[in-house]
Parts: structure tokens; sequence; C-alpha cells
């Protein structure tokens, strides 16, 4: 973990942390933690950054007693059986922690840009990147206005219906690592037009990021694209 990035992530534990005081008081919390009152007492009052140790048993928690609480509580699903995350990702502070939650595992990856598909997945690549200080590069369903040049890839859905969508050339170069992210991954095949797009430019795939997935969803994916995929949580 690069200097600045650690220091982002300790200075947002304790964010993290004065969310969880108002749920619960510092004695439980101290308990969980396994932190004297009075230590998480100058943290939140920024008198004392945490370790980063510490910031990563801070956000252990809070992913585990508030975070994943909250994120489903914000989930909206209609009679059909789709689901709307705008209520998440719309919510910067909410979609800031859920990138820092994650943040230990997606550090781990060599990654140059950051891969989505407009457009819920767009807020979700912004927050990733700005943490980890790279850029984002958009695809897009119809080709915008203004670009000339694109990379052009069919998406092919499960009922065996298809669209093309189309990556500007240059947004990713020859040899970049990618971390391919969207809001949920139902059936996959967003993230595997992406994939597709990565090898037309003959960039490498780091892994996968999404908030939700469907059950089964990411051993499928990583059984059969052969990258880690991460997901803060499943349906």
């Amino acid at each position: 973990m690069k200097k600045i990035e650690e220091l982002k992530y300790r200075l947002n534990s304790v964010e993290a942390l004065t969310i969880l005081k108002r749920t619960m008081p510092y004695d439980h919390l101290s308990s969980l933690l396994k932190i004297p009152p009075t230590a998480l007492s100058r943290y939140v009052n920024g008198h004392v950054v945490p370790s980063l140790e510490t910031a990563k048993a801070i956000y252990s928690i809070f992913k585990k007693e508030y975070l994943i609480r909250e994120v489903n509580s914000r989930l909206v699903v209609d009679e059909f059986g789709a689901i709307d995350s705008s209520q998440i990702i719309h919510n910067p502070t909410i979609l800031k922690h859920i990138v820092m939650a994650e943040y230990e595992k997606m550090n781990s990856m060599k990654i140059d840009k950051v891969l989505t598909l407009e457009a819920d997945g767009i807020p979700v690549a912004y927050q990733i990147a700005s943490m980890l200080g790279r850029e984002v590069a958009v695809a897009r369903k119809v080709k915008k206005l203004g670009v000339r040049d694109f990379i052009e890839i069919k998406q092919v859905f499960e009922s065996g219906t298809y669209r093309y969508i189309y990556l500007p050339k240059g947004s990713i170069k020859k040899g970049d690592y990618v971390l391919i992210t969207d809001d949920i991954v139902r059936t996959g095949a967003t993230i595997k037009a992406l994939m597709n797009l990565c090898k037309e430019v003959k960039a490498n795939v780091s892994g996968i990021f999404t908030i939700i997935a469907l059950k089964k969803i990411n051993e499928k994916l990583e059984e059969e694209l052969g990258v880690p995929v991460i997901s803060f949580t499943t349906l």
C-alpha cells in the first residue's frame, strides 16, 4: 500500500468509526475492536489517526456490523426480481466505504485502468480510481459524439439477444492492467463483454469488482474467466 493510499485508508476509517459510534455504545464498540474506550475517543475526535492495522480492524467490524446491513436496506427489488442499486451508487459516502472495505483485496492487484460500462458502473469505477490514483475507461452502449475511433464488441445475453458496446480507442492501451467493475453482476454478460474489449486491445485483466453479485455467479466467472472476482455482498 502506497503511503498516500495508506493515509487515505486510515483517515477514512475514522469516518467509519464515527458512523459505528452512532449505532452502538462505546463499551460495545470497544469490546468488538479490542480497543480501550479512551483510545476510541481520541480517534473519533481527531486527536490521533489509527494505525494501518487498527484501520483494517475498524473496516472489518464496520462492514460486518453496519455496512452490509445498510447496503441491503438500500436495495430495491421489483416484482420481477429486477434490482435497483440507485440508493447505493448515488450516495458518495456509502459508495466510498464499500470501496474502502474491499480495498485490501484490490490493493493486491496490479491496476493501471478501471474499466466499466455506462451507466451505473461509472460511480463505482470513479470511487475506485480516485482511491488508487488511476484513470477510468468507460465503454458506451452507443457511439459518443465527437469520438471517431472505437473498439467495438458484441455483448451477448443469456436469451441469445445481443447489442454492441463501444470503447474509444486509446482509453486502454496494449499491456495495461485493467480492473473491470460494475454495480451488479447478474449473469456476467457485461463482464464478459468488457473482458473481450480488453482482449481486443491486448490488455491484461487483473480482476473484477462489483458491489452486488447473485449467488454462485462469482465462482462461475472466476472459473470461466480465470481472474479473481470481488463482490461486496451476495444476494
